[in-house]
């Protein structure tokens, strides 16, 4: 089976560390800085709109965070106070923290399922990968990785908290996406390096499909 973990990370990742500076930075020109924030905040807008035109269903998750993104804009536009706006991504790390910690104590890891949704777009793929990591031993390394996430994104929610208290706006704007991909990007590379280290105690998880020949 082919495998296109980089490239599907790369299309769900690289927009949200890209685009809200870039869009900050060119929306600052023209607007105020309240509402420069609220254009680069509305990244999930703009991303589950284009899943809409290609065809594609958006995620419980991802309207979540539509309707977060809608309350943020519009309190900090309504009080005036740019803090809700940049708090958003400290709440949602917190938030989304929390949700695997919890899914791991479930037995339900969200890394598990995130894993499915990042690792390929086909339906069939999906299928085969999904009955494949029902194995409890896959479970049990599921399960590790979502405390693990959950702990890291706890830490980052007070990274973005230090940043938004110690910055401007539009610097927390510009750095944060930033920062924060790069953290996204240690934590897949540790977890990567577990799940290996996992696969080669145990061979017949196949937790990391390989490309064919």
């Amino acid at each position: 089976m082919v495998f296109p973990g980089r490239r599907a990370l790369l299309r769900n990742v690289l927009p949200g560390i890209v685009l809200p500076g870039l869009l900050y930075l060119v929306a600052s020109r023209f607007v105020p800085t309240i509402w420069a924030l609220g254009v680069a905040s509305s990244v999930p807008i703009l991303d589950s709109a284009w899943r809409v035109v290609r065809g594609r269903s958006v995620s419980a998750v991802g309207l979540s965070v539509i309707c977060l993104t809608a309350v943020s804009v519009g309190l900090a536009v309504w009080l005036r106070s740019p803090m809700f706006i940049l708090a958003k991504g400290a709440v949602v790390s917190a938030l989304v923290g929390g949700a695997f910690a919890v899914s791991a104590l479930m037995r339900r890891p969200l890394t598990r399922t995130l894993a499915l949704h990042l690792s390929t777009d086909g339906h069939e793929d999906r299928r085969r990968l999904a009955e494949r990591w029902h194995h409890p031993k896959a479970l049990d390394v599921f399960c590790t990785l979502s405390i693990a996430w959950g702990a890291w994104l706890l830490l980052t929610a007070c990274q973005q908290v230090t940043l938004i208290l110690t910055v401007s706006p539009g610097l927390v704007m510009t750095l944060e996406p930033v920062v924060h991909g790069a953290g996204v990007a240690v934590g897949v590379v540790a977890s990567v390096a577990y799940v290996r280290r996992r696969q080669r105690a145990n061979p017949e998880l196949a937790l990391l499909p390989v490309r064919s020949r």
